[in-house]
């Protein structure tokens, strides 16, 4: 490929430069923004091509700063085609005519005393593992339309941050710190125009369920097999890294309250190489009844000194 830094004239490198500064211009004046229920960017490009006409499954889409937006009457589905008012974004565990949202705790299958936690999104956008439920350990999970043979996939947005979604993210690094777990704004930001792919996340049937047979769950990110999980080096003062493979029990999770049955029918199944190192085992008082009854403590009485670098490395 040529690269327009080491070939191209000093004239080509302004047009160039122009041209982006008009595609970002561009992006303002006619890309409809993000809102919680309607992700406008399917994720598609249309630098070198139009907009696939599969995107116009019940709505309409348009090529806007080299990426496809659906427009201002419909929203982007699972499958990356734009979808009418008609096929309405889901809010999980609510009915239909409920203005209620059900908000859901993550419980760390490994450490049960724990669960998943944003951060103050002031200072920083990692996620945690820590004792005691607050608005910053819950989440809804709204579903967009699944589309044609999609999976359920969900926006899993913050009580406490209610325009930010948790997401897996490249960080631009090499190497174990390459993916990263966070909790970023989505809406009225500059992460309004994130692409939908790259902001959901996918619950998988993790390989081991608890005690009392309840599913539990692994947190993938849709775009990237990347899992959320709390290494036997976590503090509740290092945030959580991910990992592209089983990360043992520390990566399951149990969610209170349970998702509807119709739900976990249809969530795909982990299916993948098991863990094989310093995976743990899933806490024996890990059961819906305990995680409703149980005090929480700090997950630093309970795990060694921070070796996170050293796990990713032992697993890779």
């Amino acid at each position: 490929k040529m690269s327009l830094k080491h070939r191209a004239p000093p004239a080509t490198k302004m047009a160039t430069k122009a041209v982006g500064v008009l595609l970002a211009f561009a992006w303002h004046v006619h890309a409809e923004p993000n809102t919680r229920m309607c992700i406008k960017n399917t994720g598609g490009s249309c630098t070198v091509s139009d907009c696939y006409k599969w995107r116009e499954a019940t709505g309409g889409v348009g090529c806007d700063a080299g990426r496809c937006f659906c427009d201002d009457t419909s929203c982007s589905g699972i499958d990356g085609g734009c979808y009418s008012e008609d096929n309405k974004y889901i809010v999980l565990g609510a009915s239909n005519t409920s203005t209620e949202t059900t908000w859901y705790t993550f419980t760390n299958a490994r450490w049960p005393d724990v669960v998943l936690r944003t951060a103050s999104l002031s200072t920083n956008a990692n996620l945690y593992a820590t004792g005691g439920i607050e608005d910053e350990s819950r989440f809804s999970l709204v579903m967009p339309p699944l589309g044609q043979g999609g999976e359920p996939s969900f926006l899993m947005y913050s009580k406490k941050w209610p325009d930010a979604v948790v997401q897996i993210a490249d960080t631009g690094e090499k190497g174990a710190a390459k993916y990263a777990p966070s909790c970023s704004y989505i809406v009225n930001s500059v992460g309004a125009s994130w692409p939908l792919p790259n902001i959901m996340m996918s619950l998988v049937v993790a390989p081991s369920a608890a005690v009392d047979g309840t599913p539990l769950v692994m947190l993938k990110a849709y775009w990237v097999q990347q899992y959320i999980y709390v290494g036997q080096g976590t503090t509740s003062i290092v945030s959580l890294p991910a990992l592209g493979q089983d990360p043992g029990a520390g990566g399951y999770w149990m969610v209170n309250p349970p998702l509807p049955a119709n739900i976990v029918k249809a969530l795909p199944k982990f299916n993948g190489m098991r863990c094989s190192t310093m995976c743990g085992e899933v806490s024996k008082d890990l059961s819906m009844t305990n995680i409703n009854a149980a005090p929480r403590a700090s997950l630093e009485g309970v795990v060694i000194a921070p070796i996170l670098a050293v796990l990713a490395w032992m697993r890779a």
